[in-house]
């Protein structure tokens, strides 16, 4: 039965692959081939393919299809995946340092435990996404859509994060220290116990977050809106407020 499947599998993908790499495909997807550091993929489609821990290190993925495939502990670094479909895909512990995913699609991709450190994710779509401990410290988030992600103890230390939209997304108990917001959305957000030390946050919309416990400490905020965020045991110490409207509506200069 398998091997039906593998078959059948194959033929789709090959139908889009170049023709000198129709041989790693077809090996790929029988399980084969368990790595192919700096192949040329681009375009190729996997979809509903079954891939765990493929290395795919240096590769060129553009244009790649993996759209509902199995990438538990695939490995990503540094890989071209501009504008790659990874909707609805098991990323569990999958790995993308230094990868660049811009324009790329995430949407309910589940990436718990992956490693996306020094990422570029501009432009990504990763709405309703599961990012629980990611670590993605100074990944760029710059225009991407995250809203509803699931980012619960993740790390995003360092991150750029300008027109970056988290709209009703949970990041509870995540790090954001000497991040930068600029122009970002986090309406009704939750976010409570979430550090933004020493973080950069200008005109960004907080509009309705729940922020109890959270740390602000040392962060400089201008520009920005808390109205009705709840901020109940934040930390401010250091912080600076200005041309901000606060969570009681006040306008703090």
């Amino acid at each position: 039965m398998r091997s039906v499947l593998v078959t059948a599998v194959a033929m789709a993908v090959l139908a889009s692959a170049p023709a000198w790499a129709e041989s790693q495909v077809d090996e790929l997807l029988a399980g084969t081939l368990k790595q192919c550091r700096g192949c040329d993929l681009h375009g190729v489609s996997f979809k509903k393919a079954d891939l765990p821990g493929v290395d795919f290190t240096g590769a060129n993925l553009a244009g790649a299809s993996f759209h509902r495939a199995v990438l538990k502990g695939a490995i990503f670094d540094r890989a071209d995946l501009v504008g790659a479909n990874f909707n609805l895909t098991d990323l569990t512990k999958a790995q993308f340092v230094g990868a660049n995913a811009v324009n790329a699609l995430f949407y309910r991709a589940n990436l718990f435990g992956a490693k996306l450190d020094n990422a570029k994710f501009a432009g990504a779509h990763m709405q309703y996404a599961r990012m629980t401990k990611v670590s993605a410290r100074n990944i760029d988030l710059e225009a991407a859509v995250l809203t509803n992600v699931i980012a619960t103890f993740a790390d995003f230390t360092g991150a750029t994060l300008r027109n970056t939209n988290l709209s009703s997304a949970n990041v509870a108990n995540s790090d954001f220290s000497q991040a930068t917001f600029n122009d970002a959305g986090f309406g009704n957000a939750h976010a409570g116990r979430t550090y933004f030390t020493g973080t950069s946050i200008a005109l960004t919309d907080f509009y309705g977050a729940d922020l109890h416990d959270a740390n602000f400490t040392d962060a400089k905020i201008t520009g920005s809106r808390f109205t009705t965020a709840d901020m109940t045991d934040a930390t401010l110490t250091g912080a600076r407020f200005s041309q901000t409207f606060m969570p009681d509506a006040h306008f703090q200069k």
